[in-house]
């Protein structure tokens, strides 16, 4: 595929992405908050498009890379996470929020990446094995019928 069809791909992804976001933070913010006169800082809204896009050339790298699996997934971490990281938490962490706790929520989340990524991971190579297995054998020995 060329360029243009990977941004595109991207680009129609993290729109899905942040619409997606935007309306779970808040879905989460009005479940969780009693006092509605307050509401989620526009910065923070803002901020879900950065980390969408990060997220959607995460996916996208990860779908159409021609590496093997093991770089893939490590590229896949260190943009979700690190888009995580930059766009969602340091712009929201308050100031006197102890490192350790930041420290925390970092491992909490690559124990999550992990376990879902395991999933995806074994899905995805029984998928692969089920397909392989169905597709019908064809013979290079066979011979041709005159």
């Amino acid at each position: 595929m060329e360029k243009r069809h990977y941004l595109k791909k991207i680009a129609l992804s993290t729109c899905v992405y942040y619409t997606a976001v935007t309306f779970f933070v808040l879905f989460l913010f009005f479940l969780i908050n009693a006092d509605l006169s307050r509401g989620v800082h526009p910065v923070s809204l803002i901020l879900f498009l950065p980390f969408s896009l990060c997220f959607a050339t995460a996916n996208t790298y990860f779908r159409h890379a021609k590496q093997g699996i093991f770089l893939k997934v490590l590229v896949h971490y260190v943009l979700t996470l690190g888009g995580t990281w930059l766009f969602l938490f340091l712009p929201n962490k308050a100031d006197d929020q102890p490192a350790s706790s930041a420290f925390i929520l970092f491992v909490a989340l690559s124990v999550l990446y992990a376990v879902i990524m395991t999933v995806i991971l074994v899905i995805r190579s029984r998928f692969k094995r089920v397909t392989r297995e169905e597709s019908e054998y064809v013979s290079v020995y066979a011979k041709e019928e005159k």
